[in-house]
């Protein structure tokens, strides 16, 4: 079960209990092989003219041979895709399937010969409680890699529309209308959509937005 998270202010690194080091260093390094950048260009069309707009987000790796999940408005309009990966390396990716609904995409790694990619363990978001630690990692304003800590401070956020005057569409879909939201104070920043959210095991829990 994948939950979307959102953003809201993060706790820092330095303030982090020593006994709880070991364990954020372990559970970074068991994410972060798995982490891409992701650099799209989507087209739009205005009087008959085409128009390139360029745009980034962050992903994970989820299978051996290079299948990564992002969100929906990161990569499900893209025309070309290529991912950074946290090794630096440029690779090329195509589009395997979207869900505006879920504002969640799949997007596959095409990488000049046949290769094992590192992957990302998922856990079982519906444990997460209201108090627990989670990191979110990935390429704020298309810088490179970054993480956050913070807690977890609702399992089931809802947004009113007192709060969401202006729903998020495209193409007339109600992206992200069909996911149950995780709020948290881990710091995010555009960039990050796409991005992992994992607990302490080092294990993904969410997908940040």
């Amino acid at each position: 079960l994948l939950l979307m998270t959102v953003f809201s202010s993060g706790l820092a690194l330095a303030q982090v209990p020593d006994e709880m080091r070991a364990a954020v260093e372990c559970a970074v390094g068991a994410v972060k092989p798995a982490l891409v950048r992701i650099h799209v260009v989507e087209a739009e069309y205005d009087a008959g003219r085409e128009q390139k707009i360029e745009a980034s987000g962050t992903g994970v790796i989820f299978t051996a041979r290079g299948d990564i999940i992002t969100n929906h408005h990161v990569a499900g309009n893209a025309k070309q895709i290529a991912c950074t990966l946290a090794s630096r390396e440029d690779i090329d990716a195509e589009l395997i399937g979207t869900d505006p609904l879920t504002d969640i995409s799949v997007i596959r790694l095409h990488p000049d010969q046949s290769r094992t990619f590192p992957v990302a363990r998922f856990g079982d978001s519906s444990a997460l409680q209201v108090g627990d630690y989670v990191m979110a990692m990935g390429s704020p304003l298309a810088l490179s890699q970054s993480v956050t800590l913070g807690i977890v401070s609702n399992t089931a956020m809802v947004m009113p529309d007192l709060f969401w005057p202006e729903k998020f569409e495209l193409e007339g879909d109600d992206v992200g209308s069909m996911v149950r939201w995780i709020g948290h104070d881990a710091a995010i920043a555009g960039g990050n959509s796409g991005g992992p959210l994992f607990n302490l095991r080092g294990e993904v829990v969410g997908i940040n937005e």
